[in-house]
């Protein structure tokens, strides 16, 4: 199959990327097909000013004059559905789990930049328990890359992995010892409707109880990616890692859930590593979320 090369001069619109997520079939992972090239490119990104500033509403965080450092990812939110929901995609997108993140922010970007966002879908690696698959982003002002990410999905099934995995690992973050209680918020009971408005993100188990509940959760979740957020904002990491006029590196592990109207707590080791994290969620003893922003 030749390459599929999507092209946006605004931003993709999101509604027939969830219905053919939701109800297109699909043929399935397997090796000797592997994973279709599909690429897309939005020229002339940029930020929505009220779709920003509700964001920064919603989870509290402080207007300033660059974008969060997640938020490239955010704006390239409905270029990634349309990407994973083509029809030459195998893996149906709501049995898959966004399981990690790697980021790096080469410079501070100005609320009012002017990008070119550039995605595709890029490796794979069989695991004893399924399939992960990178998903690769890069966001460049005037030629120059100023972010990119890899986002890392995970597939579950008997893909050959048990016993004959990939070489290639993806990475891993160190456990944090006797972690102290360094911050706690409540995710709202409206976070999931709320934050799907600003990101067009409307995955039904964010949307609603009983839809959650069908895919094997007890109800609606908040989305990763707004409690990363915050919890970015709480442990001042990024000011550990000195500012954001360095070159930071965002790396992120979801294990779990982190549920709708909820206590959440920050967890951190300061004397081991003051810049890793991790987000509790309730009364759950293990970490639903960890964390760490570093200057490289």
């Amino acid at each position: 199959m030749s390459d599929i090369q999507q092209n946006y001069s605004s931003k993709p619109k999101n509604g027939p990327a969830m219905f053919r997520a939701l109800v297109l079939p699909r043929k399935g992972f397997n090796t000797a097909g592997g994973l279709p090239v599909i690429k897309a490119t939005w020229t002339g990104a940029k930020a929505d000013q009220k779709a920003l500033n509700d964001y920064l509403a919603t989870l509290n965080l402080e207007k300033k004059p660059n974008l969060p450092i997640l938020y490239p990812h955010v704006m390239a939110g409905s270029m990634h559905m349309n990407m994973l929901s083509h029809k030459a995609f195998p893996i149906r997108l709501l049995g898959s789990v966004h399981l990690k993140n790697r980021i790096t922010q080469y410079k501070a970007i100005s609320v009012d930049a002017v990008m070119d966002l550039h995605s595709e879908i890029a490796s794979y690696r069989l695991v004893e328990k399924g399939l992960e698959f990178d998903f690769i982003t890069v966001a460049t002002i005037n030629g120059e890359k100023v972010w990119d990410e890899i986002s890392i999905y995970f597939q579950a099934g008997r893909f050959g992995g048990k016993t004959n995995p990939s070489e290639e690992k993806s990475f891993e973050l160190d456990s944090l010892k006797s972690p102290e209680k360094t911050g706690s918020w409540k995710v709202p009971n409206n976070r999931g409707k709320k934050y799907a408005k600003i990101t067009g993100d409307y995955n039904p188990i964010h949307m609603s109880p009983l839809a959650a509940k069908l895919f094997g959760f007890k109800r609606d979740i908040a989305h990763g990616f707004g409690v990363l957020a915050e919890a970015i904002e709480y442990s001042a990491a990024i000011q550990q890692a000195g500012g954001v006029d360095k070159k930071l590196q965002v790396d992120v592990v979801f294990k779990g859930p982190v549920y709708l109207n909820s206590d959440v707590y920050l967890r951190q080791n300061i004397q081991q590593n003051a810049n890793r994290f991790d987000v509790y969620c309730g009364e759950n003893p293990k970490p639903s979320i960890c964390g760490e922003v570093v200057a490289v």
